[in-house]
């Protein structure tokens, strides 16, 4: 099957992007060919088909140029003619079979369903965040959990200026979200999936196309697991690590803060953000010898990191859907000790295969620290676990069925 992957980014970019390239080589490894449908950027891997690709938007132009160049980057946000135009000339050159959706909101726009299911294309999208129900995304409003747009009240996200704190941003994404409930795109789409349980009840919650939403866990190429177990270092100095983009809701301040009360623990920082500055000054204000930033690291680094510590943190304070590093952490062999919240819990079971404590609690976090870090019998065994368990649960057959299986009944 020829299949029409369709995501915002055409490189490395978070966890979406994890999933769309191990998603297109999962197909690719099965014999379909795929598709990308992206936006241009210097960035972008290579593709045969990035002529027709949407003309990139560059968010920095309402702030730095003209109004009216504001209000074309605005519009283009809500609803892209160009995306429409240029996968129009991509279906009219190429036989697509079926379409996957990642994450278009902002960029490629809901628009091009409609463009699609006018072809009677069948379409899937994979949820990475909460954008269709949740005009922030995240559901964060000032660093708090908030829901208040649940039933599709979307002007509190203009109330509370929950965008960037920005009564501007704020209202373009609040307008978003009415003017693509009020055309009805996502009614165009066949299946949504859910890559965790906690999404899928989410979604749920907000009567979001129930009968259209599929819960199934991402696959995951545990080759390059192979290879960074291969490199794990005997006797090595005793660490711990955190891993992940430097931003509030990835909660690595609260991670610091718990270091305060663990001089004796090193802790390793991979990654960067725009909490780095502060980070690193409140490392210097509080004289955290311990801690150490090693920026951002490719993905071999990375994972050599990872499988060279103790066990590892994922200190979230969003409803995170699902985390990719806590499945490497956990496929390399090491417990996690992850904030109770999103899908976190349905990886790390407490007591099995980590620890779970209160988001944003320091102090609990220190005390899973310190009680992990004091028993090595007990790191190794729930290391196994949770070896075990990660494989069982983000497994390559198990999703390119699910999928298959989706697709083959439209």
């Amino acid at each position: 099957m020829n299949i029409l992957v369709v995501n915002w980014t055409w490189y490395p970019s978070g966890g979406d992007w994890t999933y769309v390239e191990h998603v297109s080589k999962l197909y690719r490894d099965h014999g379909h060919q795929v598709i990308p449908f992206s936006m241009n950027d210097e960035r972008n891997y290579p593709s045969k088909y990035s002529n027709y690709f949407i003309e990139n938007i560059d968010y920095k132009k309402i702030n730095k140029r003209s109004l009216s160049a504001g209000i074309k980057v605005v519009s283009k946000s809500i609803y892209s003619a160009e995306a429409q135009k240029k996968l129009e000339k991509l279906l009219s050159a190429i036989k697509v079979d079926f379409v996957h959706i990642n994450v278009i909101h902002h960029y490629i726009t809901p628009a091009i369903l409609k463009t699609l299911k006018q072809r009677n294309i069948p379409i899937i999208w994979t949820l990475h965040e909460y954008t269709p129900i949740c005009p922030e995304s995240t559901f964060i409003s000032h660093g708090n959990i908030c829901e208040k747009c649940n039933g599709g009240a979307f002007f509190n996200c203009i109330t509370h200026r929950c965008k960037k704190g920005s009564i501007l941003a704020s209202t373009v994404a609040a307008l978003e979200n009415y003017v693509h409930r009020a055309l009805n795109y996502y009614a165009y789409v066949d299946y949504y999936i859910c890559p965790s349980k906690f999404l899928y009840h989410k979604f749920k919650d907000f009567n979001f196309f129930p009968d259209k939403l599929v819960q199934l866990y991402h696959g995951y190429d545990y080759q390059e697991i192979e290879k960074a177990n291969a490199k794990k270092v005997l006797n090595a100095e005793k660490y711990i690590v955190f891993t992940g983009r430097l931003e509030k809701i990835k909660g690595a301040h609260t991670v610091l803060e718990a270091m305060k009360l663990c001089p004796d623990v090193q802790l390793k920082i991979v990654g960067s953000g725009t909490q780095e500055a502060y980070l690193k000054a409140y490392r210097h204000k509080h004289n955290l010898t311990n801690v150490t930033f090693l920026g951002k690291l490719n993905k071999e680094q990375t994972l050599e990191t990872i499988g060279n510590a103790q066990f590892s943190i994922c200190a979230s304070e969003w409803y995170e859907v699902l985390g990719f590093t806590i499945v490497e952490a956990m496929a390399l062999g090491k417990p996690v000790i992850g904030s109770n919240i999103g899908a976190i819990p349905e990886m790390v079971i407490d007591g099995q295969t980590g620890y779970l404590f209160e988001p944003g609690n320091s102090v609990q976090l220190a005390e899973r620290i310190a009680l992990l870090m004091s028993n090595t019998q007990m790191i190794a065994e729930m290391g196994e676990k949770a070896s075990s368990h990660i494989s069982r649960l983000i497994n390559d057959d198990n999703h390119y069925h699910g999928l298959r299986n989706l697709v083959l009944g439209l």
